[in-house]
């Protein structure tokens, strides 16, 4: 089964920037992740700490780079 989160002609993530080599996306993330970790370390995000919750953060921290941020997966990732 071909995974639905991977570009077809390359094995990296399907990105918002349209990135398809791998150290640029790890190197643009790191960069995104790092500003959007300092926004939730000053401003919490509301929540429980329980699965909704964690989806939210992962959906503020990833917004910038994948459509799917936030929303489970429907694939196994192991």
């Amino acid at each position: 089964m071909r995974d639905p989160y991977l570009y077809e002609d390359v094995p990296v993530l399907i990105n918002k920037l349209g990135i398809k080599d791998q150290n640029l996306l790890d190197s643009a993330e790191a960069d995104y992740v790092v500003f959007r970790m300092k926004e939730v370390a000053q401003n919490k995000l509301d929540g429980d700490y329980h699965t909704e919750h964690f989806f939210k953060v992962h959906e503020y921290v990833f917004q910038d780079l994948f459509e799917w941020a936030g929303q489970p997966r429907n694939i196994s990732i192991y």
